[in-house]
């Protein structure tokens, strides 16, 4: 099973959202015999939750959700998959770490239904993936490892 570590992030990329958190180590899970790897100095923002639903689904630093979150918006970022797979793959992890079938089915839904807004990547995304590939590279790691455009 995939191990997550997180850190805080005091001033995140501007590309991301106030409250962001940074992968502290590199993370890798298996989608159909393919390794999918999330690079340490990712920056993410949790599970795409409004605030009004997270009465009833939770809240977007709700660890069940971490490694499902992170994954998928490594995998909009970088279209290693494509959309339909990476919101399978996001429906699949969260079943994994514990999440209820009727809650990951109402996520996956939700995904499906509003990730395409995401999916496309503007200019401030790509700008970001640039400045996270000098990161990695700048640590003494090849940016192809992780599928980065």
């Amino acid at each position: 099973m995939e191990h997550l570590l997180l850190l805080p992030v005091a001033e995140p990329d501007l590309n991301k959202l106030e409250d962001a958190y940074e992968v502290a180590e590199d993370i890798a899970t298996k989608n159909a015999g393919a390794t999918i790897r999330v690079p340490k100095f990712f920056q993410y923002d949790g599970a795409s939750i409004p605030s009004p639903a997270w009465q009833a689904i939770g809240t977007p630093f709700q660890p069940r959700f971490m490694i499902a979150a992170v994954f998928h918006d490594w995998l909009y970022h970088t279209h290693q998959l494509d959309k339909k797979t990476t919101d399978a793959l996001f429906y699949r992890l969260l079943l994994a770490h514990g999440v209820r079938k009727t809650k990951a089915v109402l996520m996956l839904a939700a995904v499906e239904s509003f990730g395409t807004w995401y999916w496309i990547n503007d200019k401030d995304d790509r700008d970001y993936l640039k400045r996270l590939a000098a990161r990695i590279k700048a640590d003494g790691r090849d940016p192809a490892d992780y599928a980065m455009p």
